[in-house]
């Protein structure tokens, strides 16, 4: 020790080195809490649900995209020209005379005909076979003298028609080809209310430089859905309803779940008077078209069923007289010899409760029952006899002329 030396200077080293001390431990102790920290963020609920929404959104998209890839390709614009006769409508009958009357060179083709207008329906259609089978609504070929079929790769070729089921509004097309794309099938009884699905039409494609079709998205809104008339005739049965939006010219095209397979034909749309969307388009199960196409495939038509019953409406003093509460189901008022109802032991008189599960009150409900069956197909009806029930076995017939 230095013999002049102080207490400051022999505490110096001292205090200097508590200080580095101290220095060392606040770094030590900075760098645990910002890792703590870090480790927090990266566990933290809002930070995980946005990384959790974007992988959702992401698998969303690319299933879309992916479904849409796969069903697109079979997507065809569907052209139909028609001549109306427009002496009777005075709007048509000044639209002709803005087309023709003062139009010496067209003027002089009609002479003294009947003047008539020339106009086309433009619609979408779905490739149902690599061999060119098309499938459209038949609201869209109806009295169609011409029909034009624009492919998903520009080229056009002339349809022609199969067949027609103006009850279920489809028809099937044909245009000579090989090897085109068509679009997978899905099963549209498994199909669930809250699904995505994609709403695919060509409308104009014949119009248009890039011939793609028009892609929409949206849910499966309802199911079984029936469309009534202002007469309360049902007009639509056992619709498809989404909120995707089927645009003008979309009718005909398909309706693709998000795993891409076809599960309805789209059909129509509720809208304004101004035109605009309602947000509910109705779609044709895709179960139901592949039995009318098998229907006019083989036939050229769909075969009308029989029941050789004819129903009519339990009064209650039916309802009384046999022991049932009130609208407890159809009472049989005839049966036609050899005819299905009477192969299945069916008689006059009895009471027909259900058919396939489906209660029935009302006449809508048994035509409702037996919508989209076929020839051939078994049906089974709980039917009502002296006082007790019994299960019968239906085979449908079709329905013979003049019936």
């Amino acid at each position: 020790m230095k013999p002049f030396e102080t207490k400051l200077e022999r505490s110096a080293p001292l205090a200097l080195g508590v200080l580095f001390g101290l220095c060392i431990a606040l770094l030590i102790v900075a760098i645990i809490m910002f890792r703590r920290v870090e480790e927090r963020g990266s566990s933290s609920p809002l930070t995980g649900g946005r990384t959790g929404s974007q992988s959702v959104l992401q698998d969303r998209t690319n299933a879309i995209v992916e479904a849409t890839r796969r069903a697109s390709p079979a997507v065809v614009s569907v052209t139909a020209l028609r001549t109306k006769d427009v002496s009777t409508d005075p709007y048509l009958y000044f639209q002709w005379l803005q087309q023709y009357y003062f139009n010496p060179t067209l003027r002089d083709q009609f002479g003294g005909k009947m003047p008539v207008l020339k106009y086309t329906i433009i619609g979408s259609g779905l490739v149902v076979s690599p061999d060119g089978y098309i499938l459209t609504n038949e609201h869209v070929v109806r009295d169609a003298e011409r029909i034009l079929v624009t492919m998903n790769d520009g080229a056009q070729a002339e349809g022609s028609i199969v067949g027609m089921a103006a009850d279920y509004d489809l028809a099937l097309l044909k245009i000579e080809a090989k090897n085109l794309p068509y679009a997978p099938f899905g099963d549209s009884d498994k199909i669930s209310i809250g699904e995505w699905v994609i709403a695919i039409g060509n409308p104009f494609g014949y119009l248009l430089n890039d011939t793609q079709p028009t892609v929409t998205v949206g849910v499966v809104s309802a199911l079984h859905r029936d469309i009534k008339s202002s007469s309360r005739v049902p007009i639509f049965q056992n619709m498809i309803q989404t909120d995707a939006a089927i645009n003008p010219g979309n009718s005909g095209g398909p309706l693709v779940s998000s795993a891409g397979e076809v599960i309805g034909i789209n059909t129509f749309v509720f809208s304004t008077e101004q035109g605009s969307s309602l947000g509910m388009g109705f779609a044709i199960p895709i179960n139901t078209s592949k039995m009318v196409i098998d229907e006019l495939l083989h036939y050229g038509r769909v075969r009308i069923t029989w029941t050789g019953i004819s129903l009519s409406e339990l009064t209650p003093e039916d309802a009384r007289r046999l022991g049932l509460t009130a609208n407890a189901g159809l009472l049989v008022a005839s049966v036609t010899a050899g005819g299905p109802g009477a192969a299945a032991g069916i008689k006059e008189g009895d009471v027909i409760l259900e058919v396939n599960g489906s209660k029935l009150r009302t006449f809508e409900q048994a035509r409702r029952a037996l919508f989209g069956l076929r020839v051939g197909d078994e049906t089974y009806a709980i039917i009502y006899r002296d006082r007790k029930n019994q299960t019968v076995t239906l085979r449908l017939a079709e329905m013979p002329k003049g019936a």
